[in-house]
């Protein structure tokens, strides 16, 4: 005679779903945490390789360019346009992809804020100081050797983590006198990053 086939109790059932659910909410934090460090890390690599290719554009194209920073509220772009004048200090509009006056006519970044990934700006950059006044987040590079124009708008952009998580992560873009970007984390950050305990400033 065939053994009777046996299902789940009631009690059984709940015991499990109550462990998933446990589990569940444990997992939560981690993965907003891990969605936090990768968005804030995308953004810092986009800054990069934008200034990167900015200066390749200089050197390619034998011609000074610009790069600015803008931001207005919650949004924030980087746009690349070429110049003749080595103290430009005027970003071009990379809100605006279309515009035909001051248009970034190398580049631009993001073609929509979504691609920041919620990462925000942690304050003004100090990008642009070159002419002794406050940062106005426009560097020139020249087209020789595709360092800055002026030594002194070196600077750097400080990235936060998006609102929506656990932790608050900094990173900062820095841009030297010679036009080389790295990426380091702020001393003060609040919540460090485990792969950046060698790249600190």
């Amino acid at each position: 005679m065939p053994a009777e086939s046996r299902g789940f109790t009631l009690i059984e059932l709940m015991v499990t779903v109550a462990v998933l659910a446990i589990l569940a909410a444990l997992a939560v934090p981690s993965f907003m945490d891990f969605r936090q460090r990768s968005a804030l890390r995308g953004a810092a690599d986009q800054v990069t390789v934008f200034w990167g290719n900015a200066r390749f554009e200089a050197l390619k194209r034998d011609a000074l360019v610009k790069v600015g920073f803008r931001s207005s509220g919650n949004t924030f772009c980087l746009g690349a346009a070429t110049t003749t004048d080595p103290a430009d200090d005027t970003a071009c509009d990379c809100f605006d992809p279309a515009a035909t006056s001051n248009a970034c006519n190398v580049s631009l970044y993001p073609a929509s804020q979504a691609d920041w990934n919620g990462v925000r700006v942690a304050s003004n950059p100090t990008l642009g100081e070159g002419d002794g006044s406050s940062a106005n987040g426009v560097a020139v590079i020249n087209p020789k050797r595709a360092g800055l124009t002026e030594s002194a708008d070196a600077g750097r952009i400080l990235l936060r983590s998006p609102a929506n998580g656990p932790m608050d992560y900094r990173l900062d873009v820095v841009i030297d006198r010679n036009g080389r970007a790295f990426q380091c984390e702020p001393g003060a950050a609040p919540s460090k990053l485990s792969d950046y305990t060698s790249r600190r400033c």
